[in-house]
């Protein structure tokens, strides 16, 4: 917040706040506090390194989980607003002779109250202590003169410039002296002439106006007409580019999104931009992030599970194997564990074929059919799959096509929420706070009443599947793909996993408890298992069921796909979940 601005506040609140009495003053959050002065809110952002003050209309404070400051000075009287002059010092003077002060400037931000010339207290710790603050303030007392009019401000640095004009030109002999800088050095130099200048747009300034060597005269009357242009033809302008000024548009061409009527209307709404902009930012690059994770992820499971495709063949020789196997069923255990024979499937071709000698040869032959018949039913769960992620692939990729084109932050919230709904984005980014603050006492009530919300949220949060039970075993029965897994977490080893066959639909659990359910108990529940799957329209299902601890997650894999091991099949008809 520049001098100039503190100027115009404090002629805003010698109108608004003069004979108005105190109610409260109050810290909502860190490093904010609020003065309810009348029927009108000082707000001061104590936010280094630009703190920033001012003044809104209000309805109601805030009254809980707030901290109270200086309550000596509730009920009394506003009577003047004073500023020093050169000094971003803005004090409000009560009728019991305290004086509230805003040091609006550095890393050193500050609320003070004064008593009888004395700082008494403060909104923040003071490093090292109060003491360096008073003295601070103090110098800046006996340096500068305290007014409450505009007029008297604006003359002061109107007298200043001038000073710091004489002295420059003396210093260097003639005012007539040509001055060769660079931009940045020009910029240095008219800061130290005239300190309390606006800074922000000066660049643009002397491109327009000191573009090149000038006469140290021209330099001086350029900060002159700087001077003149705020305080006579100040326009309160939001720009196009979010940043704010007091230059008119005719003096500084930038584009204006907004001019406001006051001050305090533009810091108001110019805070707000800011703090706008910056979800934005915030938000655009946590979900560019997490898009790109999501992507990356999927074309990894895509390209694992074209390459499970690739290798369908070896399905196919592996029941070759068992059919060649099968013509030596006559004979005796296999003499060797590798036997050489001729695929008379595949012309003749040599094929070695790996055996079990401590089995028949029939028995080497199941061995081959179930491994062939494992990877055909595998199969069909990955081309399944494949499927999926093939249309997840292509959603991502035309979710991050459209949030190219997203420039605010509605659009954003809504681009999110489509992405979330539709699973492709797993969860909200972590926002940082700026609400969680403590101070003292209350402020270790105020994390601990934090913490116990939190840890009645959690106990409050429903379980991740349905249950029911069937002679004496809890059951569960997963709600969702991401529920699945999280029931899947919680199980035991030893607990019994079930699966309708190769459709989609819930995992369900019998919880074991170290007893082994019969096959009637397993066969009741497959039929809750085939009801809650695509194949619940079905006469008849087949149902995959193994101990849990033969289930597993895949790294990277989709909510809700598992790889099982040892599984075996039944045949059951779907049959609504129910207790029995």
């Amino acid at each position: 917040m520049n001098y100039y601005e503190l100027i115009y506040l404090n002629k805003e609140l010698n109108v608004k706040l003069r004979s108005e009495t105190l109610h409260r003053i109050i810290s909502p959050q860190k490093n904010i506090v609020e003065l309810y002065i009348g029927e009108h809110c000082v707000r001061f952002h104590a936010v280094p390194p630009t703190p920033y003050v001012y003044v809104r209309s209000w309805n109601s404070a805030k009254k809980k989980n707030v901290i109270n400051f200086f309550p000596e000075l509730y009920g009394q009287i506003v009577e003047e607003i004073l500023s020093l002059t050169q000094e971003r010092y803005l004090g409000i003077r009560f009728s019991g002779d305290a004086t509230v002060w805003f040091e609006v400037f550095g890393s050193r931000a500050n609320l003070y109250l004064e008593l009888e010339g004395e700082l008494y207290d403060s909104f923040k710790t003071c490093h090292p202590n109060l003491k360096s603050a008073e003295e601070r303030w103090k110098r800046a007392m006996q340096e500068n003169t305290l007014s409450s009019s505009d007029t008297e401000l604006f003359s002061a640095v109107a007298e200043a410039i001038k000073k710091s004009a004489a002295n420059d030109a003396h210093i260097n002999g003639d005012d007539t002296v040509k001055i060769d800088l660079d931009p940045k050095d020009l910029k240095k130099k008219l800061c130290a002439l005239h300190p309390s200048i606006e800074r922000t747009h000066l660049e643009s300034l002397i491109d327009l106006y000191l573009p090149q060597a000038h006469e140290l005269k021209e330099i001086h009357l350029f900060i002159e007409e700087c001077h003149h242009q705020l305080t006579e033809h100040a326009e309160f302008r939001l720009l196009d580019d979010g940043s704010r000024t007091l230059f008119p548009e005719a003096y500084l061409p930038k584009n204006t999104r907004e001019i406001f009527s006051s001050v305090s209307d533009l810091l108001f709404r110019h805070t707000f931009s800011l703090e706008r902009e910056g979800r934005y930012k915030q938000l655009m690059a946590a979900s560019l992030k997490e898009l790109d994770k999501a992507t990356k992820r999927t074309k990894v499971n895509l390209n694992q599970l074209e390459k499970a495709v690739k290798n369908q063949e070896k399905a196919t020789i592996w029941e070759e194997y068992g059919h060649i196997l099968m013509t030596m069923a006559h004979r005796a255990k296999p003499e060797s564990e590798i036997m050489v024979v001729q695929n008379y499937f595949r012309n003749n071709e040599k094929a070695k074929i790996n055996l079990d000698i401590e089995r028949s040869f029939v028995d080497n032959a199941q061995r081959y059919y179930k491994k062939a018949s494992n990877a055909k039913r595998s199969m069909e769960a990955v081309k399944q799959q494949l499927t999926i992620l093939k249309q997840q692939l292509e959603a991502l990729l035309d979710g991050k096509e459209s949030l190219s084109t997203i420039n605010d932050i509605k659009d954003l919230d809504n681009w999110r929420k489509d992405m979330l709904e539709k699973g492709l984005l797993n969860n909200e980014p972590k926002q940082g706070s700026t609400n969680n603050y403590s101070i003292g006492t209350k402020g270790k009530l105020a994390r601990l009443n934090t913490h116990q919300k939190k840890q009645n949220s959690t106990q409050s949060f429903s379980k991740p599947y349905h249950e029911c039970t069937v002679s004496g075993f809890s059951i569960w029965i997963g709600k969702n793909a991401r529920s699945n897994d999280k029931m899947l977490s919680l199980a035991h080893k030893d607990d019994i996993w079930l699966h309708a066959k190769s459709v989609a639909g819930s995992h369900v659990i019998i919880r074991a408890q170290q007893k082994i359910p019969d096959k009637s108990i397993i066969e009741i529940v497959a039929s809750f298992a085939a009801h809650q799957s695509k194949a619940k329209g079905s006469e008849w299902v087949p149902v995959i069921y193994t101990p849990k601890k033969y289930v597993r997650k895949a790294k990277n894999s989709a909510p809700g796909a598992v790889i099982v091991q040892k599984e075996q099949v039944v045949m059951v008809q779907p049959m609504e979940p129910r207790d029995a």
